[in-house]
């Protein structure tokens, strides 16, 4: 009878990181479950079985895994985020965002921790939360245009406007083909009355995503407010004959054409009106 190595339970493990990392799962968990055999407290064993149940969708599993690996191993921030990340998938954020913070306690610097709790946050409609998500992860990772844009869409939602338009335009400067950076500011800048500068964020998008046809619309919409008659007609018979609902995108910002003229004090010409009818 063979007599097993001392460090026979090593080379399983490593026999199961090979195998995860060339997606060979069953092999994987078999390999993971040895360890866990010879080694019952072995936290890493659990956790790497856990993330090969995830990454099969088997997200009970995982979760029983990464909650054992925990339990072995307290400050276990990767097992805590991992397993937040499944809470997310099951739209327990309360858990999640638990999860999220004990990672963030135990590794400060988790980037992706802090961005996925106030992302959360900011889902719960506890902006000021989130913004404080942010700046950490912002702090982290200054250049990650998106985290720009995550915030910016928070100071939007929040009323913020100025700030939001900031962020979005730093998210640009770092990402300058970042398309739906462009379209959120666009959509500030609306809201401020900005409206060239939400035509200019338009011409954008269309130059980056020229399929992105509902802006033709919208961009016809913008025209109406600087009383350019003849470019809003051009737009918006455009986008109609690309089978965009420009009523519909109206309507998206104006009850009616009546609402549109006396908040613009505009009177909008009969052929722009009937295309909106």
């Amino acid at each position: 009878m063979m007599l097993h190595k001392p460090n026979d339970t090593e080379a399983y493990y490593n026999r199961g990181m090979a195998y995860y990392k060339e997606h060979e799962y069953d092999k994987a968990i078999t390999a993971f479950s040895e360890v866990i055999k010879r080694e019952p407290d072995h936290a890493e064993a659990y956790y790497n079985r856990g993330n090969v149940y995830r990454d099969e969708l088997g997200f009970d599993e995982a979760i029983i895994d990464y909650t054992k690996a925990i339990e072995l191993k307290p400050d276990y921030a990767a097992a805590y985020y991992n397993r937040g990340t499944i809470h997310v998938e099951d739209d327990a954020y309360d858990k999640a965002i638990a999860d999220f913070g004990m990672a963030v306690k135990f590794d400060p610097k988790h980037a992706d921790a802090h961005g996925y709790r106030a992302d959360l946050y900011a889902e719960k409609g506890k902006y000021d939360k989130a913004i404080e998500g942010y700046n950490m992860e912002m702090d982290l990772r200054p250049n990650y245009a998106e985290v720009h844009c995550h915030r910016g869409t928070v100071y939007a939602q929040k009323g913020e406007y100025d700030k939001a338009i900031a962020d979005y335009s730093k998210a640009i400067e770092i990402s300058p083909t970042f398309t739906d950076a462009y379209v959120k500011r666009s959509v500030a800048y609306f809201h401020v009355g900005e409206f060239e500068r939400t035509i200019r964020d338009y011409d954008e998008v269309l130059e980056l995503e020229p399929k992105f046809i509902n802006i033709y619309a919208a961009r016809g919409i913008m025209s109406l407010h600087l009383r350019e008659w003849e470019s809003a007609k051009l737009d918006l018979t455009f986008a109609r004959n690309l089978r965009v609902n420009i009523i519909n995108v109206f309507h998206q910002m104006y009850d009616s054409i009546t609402d549109f003229e006396q908040k613009n004090n505009v009177q909008l010409p009969q052929d722009i009106m009937a295309l909106l009818m």
